[in-house]
């Protein structure tokens, strides 16, 4: 099955459809990408809150390193 050619101008509708959606694509990744920086600060928020209001307990330091 051979394809026929594009023209010139075919093609370069092709390429301007695919850099349209690829532009909106990025546009649409960078939206999520804001929110999912927004959720997380919130997260760290959240738990420097919980840490203030109640500090997690201090683990015991070993009186003595392991010998090797």
């Amino acid at each position: 099955m051979t394809q026929t050619p594009q023209t010139p101008e075919q093609l370069r509708e092709n390429f301007d459809k695919q850099l349209a959606n690829a532009e909106k694509q990025i546009l649409d990744l960078k939206e999520n990408l804001a929110k999912a920086e927004e959720y997380r600060l919130k997260l760290i928020g959240g738990l420097e809150t919980l840490n203030l209001l109640n500090p997690p307990a201090e683990e015991e330091a070993p009186s003595e390193t392991p010998a090797i």
